[in-house]
């Protein structure tokens, strides 16, 4: 398998969760889903880090799940460890991103259990190109090898392509 490699600066930006495995994405629940990634100003030495914020809407209300995610450099690929913040903070998993479309249009992000969630992979598609059609149909196919469902699409009603 070929391991990407994406650093912070490259991961920068918020990205749509289009596709999951993911129980706490499934079922319609919660809406909206995105992750929004902040490189942090390097620690020198130290391995690259990032602010991580997961945001979605519940009966109409934004919640949040801030973090922070230290890349792990021992790791061949771009393996990260999150970490919660504040009550959160005892709370950690491993992610890694297994794919990116073309110009990181899309990617799709696997992540191991923590310990209140199950492992899962997310398919994620940069705001920007969310309306891309084009996008949006690899993004699903990326989705169908790694068995991740479609979610209905911000403002749209429907599921991806």
């Amino acid at each position: 398998m070929d391991h990407v490699d994406a650093n912070p600066e490259r991961l920068a930006g918020t990205w749509h969760i289009v596709c999951s495995s993911f129980p706490m994405w499934l079922g319609g629940r919660r809406t909206d889903a995105t992750s929004t990634y902040t490189p942090l100003p390097g620690r020198n030495p130290g391995p690259p880090r990032m602010r991580d914020e997961v945001a979605y809407r519940v009966r109409g209300r934004t919640r949040r799940i801030p973090g922070t995610d230290t890349r792990l450099t021992s790791r061949p690929g771009t393996v990260y460890r999150w970490r919660g913040k504040g009550l959160l903070a005892v709370l950690t998993s491993v992610w890694e991103v297994r794919e990116t479309g073309e110009d990181d249009a899309w990617a799709v992000i696997a992540f191991t259990r923590s310990l209140l969630t199950p492992a899962g992979v997310d398919v994620v598609v940069r705001a920007d190109r969310l309306t891309d059609r084009g996008v949006l149909a690899e993004a699903k196919a990326a989705a169908d090898r790694y068995g991740a469902e479609p979610l209905p699409l911000p403002d749209s009603g429907s599921a991806p392509a």
